[in-house]
């Protein structure tokens, strides 16, 4: 996982992108990407910017991570917003019907602006 070098937070909010090794994210794969209920527990203030521009292939276990991140950082009056989704994670998500609920941008700096 990365941003620019590593994960890190970018003012006020945490960017998170995972690397290529995880072009495909699985279910065993979330942790290890930095995709953890923790991450969403802990990041101060709570405005999560998932980057996938290195995912090719998501799985439905990350839908689901993707919606507990979502309202655990809800609960802390933040969120989450996706980023760089190719054509396939778009329609996934809004097949799930979760693009209702977790946005989705174009760029980083979209996602950015959308949590404000």
């Amino acid at each position: 996982m990365s941003t620019c070098g590593e994960n890190s937070e970018h003012g006020e909010f945490t960017v998170l992108r995972p690397g290529e090794e995880f072009a495909s994210l699985f279910e065993n794969d979330l942790d290890a990407a930095g995709l953890t209920a923790e991450l969403a527990r802990t990041i101060d203030p709570p405005l999560l910017v998932i980057d996938l521009v290195n995912v090719r292939f998501i799985g439905s276990a990350f839908l689901g991570r993707c919606v507990l991140l979502q309202k655990t950082l809800r609960a802390r009056q933040g969120g989450l917003a996706l980023c760089h989704l190719n054509s396939f994670g778009s329609t996934a998500l809004s097949v799930a019907g979760l693009d209702q609920v977790i946005p989705l941008y174009a760029t980083c700096e979209e996602a950015k602006a959308g949590l404000t």
